[in-house]
């Protein structure tokens, strides 16, 4: 029995979820130095804290079974939608007649994504692209259980059904001018529709259209900046120029990617060692976490990072290759393709690849937020192992 037992628990998974979170807490207690905000070396504690009430969540679900949760997600997409648009009502009370309207609602670095509650804040858009997932995983599987076969009309059927759950929460979360969250719940919508089985076409046709917008910008920067800068304006164009000339902007656009740049770039094969503050990082312990880790651990900080990061999505990607339920199948299919897009995005980012959008890198980045609804994901993971370990143990008994 306790042989039975052990087997239902995804002991690689625990494990990896283990080492990240010791990653994650030393680096940013050792981050300390780089943050300006108030109290910085009690950051460390609290996301060890955001980790301890994670595994909570995770026995939690494993309590309840996935099942609750599909049938009940509609009610926190509800949710959360409501707090969304209470969002964007702030965002535009805010820069249009300059006043506070929804409580606690708050704008950070020019994003309006936040609620600061007393003693805790509250970012809906990360939990929603969690929900939004969940949601779109149980309209596909029913979706594939009543056609059994793809033809053009019911391809289209899957299409807009998938667009009428991702688009409200995507456009929302886009006016709040969060481009980030927007981008890998966007991502999230791709990776759910390749595994649903729709015609590959649908794909050819969508690359295509990606690359005639890529074109069409990337011609009005080069010859007419004037209409470029009138379609990315404010926050978005400041980070594209520091994007494009880091050295050129440094003063201004560019400081955060090139202070970025020389961390890594100084840091050889060990490091400077952790607590060394050499050069100013901001953000330094959630979207700039991977440049704090280069630079105290060296390129043998980051390889061992890297291998722990990858480990984590091998492991997510074997439990739902071993999935029972088609809708476990989904799910882990748009979890797989968000923390794959977050991770490769960040890191892109930070080493001057892609434009700094403030994406973070997954259970290493200090947030509350973002932890959180990401080890929701991981106990729907664990649930999923357990049932397909009670599945196969009833087989062979």
């Amino acid at each position: 029995m306790k042989k039975y037992l052990d087997s239902t628990i995804c002991w690689p998974l625990a494990i990896i979820l283990f080492i990240l979170c010791l990653i994650s807490c030393y680096t940013i207690k050792c981050a300390a130095g780089y943050i300006t905000y108030p109290n910085p070396t009690g950051y460390w504690s609290k996301q060890l804290l955001y980790y301890m009430i994670g595994v909570g969540l995770i026995f939690l679900i494993n309590r309840f079974g996935n099942d609750r949760i599909y049938s009940g997600m509609w009610i926190f997409y509800g949710i959360l939608i409501v707090f969304l648009v209470g969002l964007v009502i702030q965002r535009f009370a805010i820069y249009k007649l300059g006043m506070q309207i929804i409580p606690f609602a708050k704008d950070i670095n020019g994003a309006t994504s936040w609620y600061n509650f007393p003693g805790f804040s509250f970012q809906p858009s990360e939990f929603m692209k969690v929900v939004m997932i969940i949601c779109m995983s149980k309209t596909v599987s029913l979706h594939n259980e009543k056609y059994l076969i793809h033809t053009f009309d019911t391809d289209l059927q899957l299409i807009g059904r998938v667009a009428a759950i991702a688009l409200p929460p995507m456009i929302l979360t886009y006016l709040q001018n969060d481009a980030g969250v927007t981008l890998i719940m966007a991502f999230s919508v791709v990776v759910i529709l390749f595994a649903s089985g729709i015609n590959k076409k649908w794909y050819i046709v969508g690359f295509a259209c990606l690359a005639v917008v890529l074109i069409i910008f990337t011609y009005l920067f080069i010859y007419r900046q004037d209409i470029f800068s009138s379609i990315i304006t404010g926050h978005k164009l400041d980070r594209f120029y520091g994007w494009v000339d880091p050295e050129g902007t440094y003063q201004n656009q560019g400081y955060q990617l090139y202070n970025a740049m020389m961390a890594y770039g100084t840091a050889g094969l060990f490091g400077h060692g952790f607590d060394t503050v050499i050069i100013s990082l901001q953000e330094a312990h959630t979207d700039f976490i991977f440049s704090v880790i280069t630079l105290g651990f060296g390129f043998v900080g980051a390889i061992i990072t890297l291998i722990a990061i990858l480990a984590l999505d091998v492991c997510i990607l074997y439990v739902g290759l071993k999935a029972t339920h088609q809708s476990d199948k989904y799910f882990i299919a748009g979890i797989f393709g968000c923390m794959i897009f977050q991770q490769f995005w960040n890191i892109a980012m930070i080493l001057g690849i892609l434009p700094i959008t403030g994406i973070t890198l997954p259970f290493l980045s200090y947030g509350g937020s973002s932890l959180l609804s990401y080890m929701i994901a991981i106990g729907m993971c664990f649930d999923i192992h357990r049932q397909t370990s009670i599945a196969k143990y009833n087989q062979i008994d």
